[in-house]
């Protein structure tokens, strides 16, 4: 993941920091021998520290990248608002009787769902993928909010019944298997789709730089007949950025396969091919 700005940059370092914390607090009290409540706290703190900077790290790529605007800023509010709820309840709520512990029980369970579902939204909304794979998206997106609602009912009303937790379970394979595709069909989205059709002659009439000799080159790896000189020569055809269908005479302003925008190289440019000389000697 690419790191294009301070907030993702300030989250990382957050997570690395509360990695490193947690882990010297576990050294100190391996070394000492016992776990004090002062120690489970800090524990506690850093890992909610280092959950929180993941979340929102995968809530600020989509918000970056105006991807389903507003559900980035969103997840990073949630998440934010579910970090504050775990100190209180690490250093506050702990300490109160069993009787009042419940209610905060309840509502740290429905914000924790809530600061996972959205991020995971974001994340979701970033991939990109041909017209016939969308409905897995779609799929996806349904399972993961019904999946949530569901667990946050169960939260609230303490459901006790068997058909309802097969349902969720249901659910929750489900979300597994669609987050587990989505990345998948993103990467293949991407390949670059092979055609068999020749839109440029695979070769070049050049001018050699050091003899001054011309000639008719292949594409590929090649040597002057004058004087030997070595050249490579790629050709390199214009092609969709997001599934790399070929673009060779297409006027419309989208790619036909997968609808991504054109970038045309300028106005009324008309070549369609570019070609890379090098020599080497």
């Amino acid at each position: 993941m690419a790191l294009r700005s301070k907030t993702q940059r300030s989250l990382l370092l957050g997570f690395i920091g509360s990695i490193a914390a947690c882990g010297l607090v576990g050294i100190y009290c391996l070394a000492v021998g016992t776990i004090g409540k002062l120690e489970a706290k800090i524990l506690l703190t850093t890992t909610a520290v280092g959950v929180s900077s993941i979340l929102a790290l995968a809530a600020a790529v989509p918000w970056e990248r105006r991807r389903w605007h507003p559900i980035g800023p969103i997840g990073v509010m949630t998440v934010t608002i579910g970090l504050v709820y775990s100190l209180v309840m690490i250093w506050i709520v702990a300490e109160m009787a069993d009787a009042d512990i419940e209610v905060w029980l309840k509502g740290y369970g429905v914000v924790c769902v809530v600061a996972v579902a959205i991020p995971l939204l974001g994340l979701i909304s970033m991939a990109q993928l041909r017209r016939q794979w969308a409905f897995v998206r779609v799929g996806t997106v349904v399972v993961v909010i019904v999946f949530a609602c569901q667990i946050i009912v169960s939260i609230i009303y303490e459901i006790d019944d068997d058909v309802w937790y097969r349902i969720m379970g249901i659910l929750g394979i489900a979300v597994a298997c669609g987050n587990i595709s989505l990345p998948i069909l993103h990467r293949v989205s991407r390949m670059q789709t092979r055609e068999a059709v020749q839109t440029v002659e695979l070769a070049l009439n050049i001018v050699c730089p050091r003899c001054g000799k011309q000639q008719t080159l292949p594409v590929g790896r090649s040597t002057c007949s004058g004087c030997a000189l070595r050249f490579l020569i790629e050709i390199e055809e214009d092609t969709c950025r997001t599934c790399g269908y070929l673009l060779y005479q297409i006027e419309s302003a989208v790619c036909p396969e997968c609808g991504t925008p054109i970038e045309r190289a300028g106005a009324g440019a008309t070549a369609t091919a570019e070609a890379d000389v090098s020599a080497e000697v």
